[in-house]
C-alpha cells in the first residue's frame, strides 16, 4: 500500500515544523546556544523527541535553521523597506539602512542569535552566519557602486564592510547593556545611521 501525503497532512507537517523551529528561536534567544538543549526545545513546545528528530537532526542543525529563518525575515524587512522610498538610490539606501537597523532593535532575541550566539561556533554554523553577512554586505556594496556618482571616492566592498560591521557591534552594545540603561530602539537606529552615512561623505539629516 503506498501512502500519500494530502494536503491537510502536509499543512499539519508545516505548523508543527514551524511551532517547534519558533520556540527553538525563542530559547535559543532567552538562554543562548549552550544552555538550549533540545530536551527543553520539545518540553516548551509541546511536542515529542520522535517529532523533533523527525524534522531536524540535532541542535546544531535547527540553529542553522533558526539563523536562515532569521536571515529571510531582515531580507523581508528590507525589501519592504526599499519598495516604499521610491525610485531615488539616495532613498532607498537611507530606508534599507533604516529597516535593517530597525529589525535588528525591535527583535532583540533575533539579534542576540545571529550577532552573539553564532558568533564562533564554528563549522557548519559559523558558515550560516557568515552567509547572511555575507549577503547584507553585498547588498551595501551594490547600492554604494550604484550612488558612486554622488559619494567621494572610496571603495564599495570596503566601505560595505565597515557599513554592516558596525551595526553589528553598536547593535551588540546594545543589546549586552542592562535593559535599564539602554537607549530606545529608535535613538540607536537614528545614531547608527547616522554614523554611517557620514562616513560615506553623505549628509546624516533625517537619516
Amino acid at each position: 500500500m503506498v501512502y500519500r501525503t494530502t494536503a491537510k497532512m502536509a499543512k499539519r507537517k508545516e505548523s508543527h515544523r514551524a511551532k517547534l523551529l519558533e520556540t527553538a528561536l525563542r530559547q535559543f534567544g532567552k538562554q543562548g546556544y549552550h544552555a538550549t538543549t533540545v530536551p527543553r526545545i520539545v518540553r516548551e513546545s509541546g511536542s515529542s523527541t520522535g517529532a523533533f528528530y523527525f524534522y531536524f537532526r540535532n541542535k546544531e542543525d535547527v540553529f542553522a535553521r533558526v539563523l536562515e529563518f532569521i536571515g529571510e525575515q531582515i531580507a523581508a524587512a528590507l525589501n519592504q523597506a526599499i519598495g516604499a522610498a521610491g525610485q531615488e538610490p539616495i532613498a532607498q539606501m537611507k530606508a534599507a539602512m533604516n529597516g535593517f537597523i530597525r529589525y535588528l532593535v525591535e527583535h532583540p532575541q533575533e539579534s542576540r542569535i545571529l550577532i552573539v550566539e553564532s558568533s564562533g561556533l564554528g563549522g557548519k554554523l559559523e558558515g550560516a552566519r557568515r552567509v547572511i553577512i555575507a549577503s547584507h554586505t553585498r547588498s551595501v556594496e551594490r547600492a554604494l557602486a550604484g550612488m558612486s556618482r554622488a559619494l567621494p571616492a572610496l571603495d564599495p566592498k570596503i566601505a560595505a564592510s565597515c557599513w554592516v560591521g558596525a551595526v553589528h557591534e553598536a547593535v551588540r552594545q546594545w543589546l549586552e547593556a542592562p535593559a535599564e540603561t539602554r537607549i530606545t530602539a529608535e535613538k540607536l537606529a537614528k545614531e547608527i545611521c547616522g554614523f554611517n552615512l557620514r562616513a560615506i561623505g553623505m549628509p546624516a539629516a533625517n537619516p
